[in-house]
C-alpha cells in the first residue's frame, strides 16, 4: 500500500511538472527576442519612363505592383515570395524580421533573359527594421534594368541592297521590323550582324558593334552616304 501511495505521489509530481512546462512554453517571450522583432511595409513605385536616345524619353508598359517578385535579405537570411501579393497576404497574418538592416528587392521578369517582350525590372532599398514589433516602410522604385534596341534603314540603303531584304541578327535573335513587341537585351557591348545581297548578286555580311545601357531605348540606323555608294554608315543613337 505504501508502495502504491508513493507511486501515486510521484505521478502527481510528474503531471504538475509537465503542466508547468506546457504553461511556460505558451507564454510570449518578454526578453530580447520580443524586443528585436519588427515588420516591413513595402511601398513600390514602378517607373515607366526610359531614356530614348532619339526622342529624349519614352514610356513603356510596366508590370502591376502586385506581380513583382519580393526578396528580403538581412541578419544572414534571405526570404523570397513569388509576388508582392503573396507577401502582403502573409504579412497580414504576421511576418517578423530581426531588428537590423534588411535589403528589400523587387523584380519582374527573368534576369539575363533576352528577346521580344522580355523586359526585366528591378529595384531595391535598404531599411533598418525597428524592434518592439514596430514597422518600417520600404519605398522601392522599380525600373527597367535591361536595354531596348531598334534597327532602322534609310531608303538609300534599301535601294542599294534591293536584291533581298536585309537580315539583321543580334545575339542570335533576328530583328523583326513588323513586330509590335520591343526587343530587350542585356546591357553591355554586343554585335549587330546584317546579311545583304549586293547588286552583283553576291552576299555580304556587315557588322556593327554597339554598347547598350540599362533603362535605355537605343536606335541603330544603317545608311549609305549617297545612292549607289559602296560605303555603309551606321548611326548609333544619332
Amino acid at each position: 500500500q505504501n508502495k502504491q501511495l508513493n507511486t501515486h505521489k510521484t505521478m502527481k509530481k510528474f503531471i504538475y511538472l509537465a503542466l508547468a512546462v506546457a504553461m511556460t512554453a505558451c507564454v510570449s517571450p518578454k526578453g530580447e527576442e520580443q524586443v528585436a522583432l519588427g515588420t516591413i511595409d513595402i511601398a513600390p513605385a514602378t517607373r515607366s519612363e526610359v531614356t530614348d536616345t532619339v526622342e529624349g524619353r519614352t514610356t513603356i508598359a510596366v508590370p502591376a505592383a502586385e506581380d513583382l517578385a519580393v526578396e528580403i535579405t538581412g541578419n544572414n537570411q534571405t526570404y523570397t515570395w513569388a509576388t508582392l501579393a503573396d507577401y502582403l497576404a502573409e504579412a497580414a497574418r504576421g511576418i517578423w524580421f530581426h531588428s537590423s538592416a534588411h535589403t528589400v528587392k523587387l523584380t519582374y521578369g527573368v534576369l539575363g533573359e533576352e528577346g521580344y517582350g522580355k523586359p526585366y525590372f528591378e529595384g531595391s532599398t535598404t531599411v533598418d527594421v525597428p524592434g518592439y514589433k514596430l514597422s518600417v516602410e520600404a519605398q522601392v522604385e522599380v525600373a527597367l534594368a535591361n536595354s531596348i534596341i531598334a534597327i532602322d534603314t534609310t531608303p538609300e540603303f534599301d535601294g542599294y541592297f534591293q536584291q533581298s531584304t536585309p537580315k539583321f541578327t543580334i545575339k542570335g535573335i533576328e530583328w523583326d521590323a513588323e513586330s509590335k513587341e520591343m526587343l530587350f537585351l542585356n546591357e553591355g557591348t554586343t554585335t549587330i550582324t546584317c546579311e545583304v545581297v549586293k547588286p552583283s548578286g553576291n552576299p555580304q555580311t556587315l557588322t556593327a558593334e554597339v554598347t547598350l545601357k540599362p533603362s535605355t531605348r537605343h536606335t541603330v540606323v544603317f545608311d549609305l552616304d549617297t545612292a549607289g555608294s559602296l560605303t555603309v554608315t551606321v548611326r548609333f543613337d544619332n
